[in-house]
């Protein structure tokens, strides 16, 4: 597999979006797994630091609304 940027050989695989990257292209950025109400209904959120990104996909920072899955 080649690098989406390059065309170079990749060595990791965007966690968001699923491209290809190499080395030189991977960047990292944590990563929320799930999001929950705590105590006192205190937000709280299990996530992973690190993970490869290939820094041309944009995570929302939020949910988005999708009614079109109703």
């Amino acid at each position: 597999m080649l690098c989406w940027n390059c065309n170079e050989p990749a060595h990791a695989v965007c966690h968001f979006c699923g491209r290809a990257v190499c080395k030189r292209h991977a960047s990292k950025m944590p990563s929320f797994l799930v999001m929950y109400l705590g105590g006192k209904e205190t937000p709280k959120g299990l996530a992973v630091a690190n993970v490869i990104w290939c820094g041309i996909c944009e995570p929302q920072p939020e949910p988005i609304e999708m009614p079109e899955l109703y």
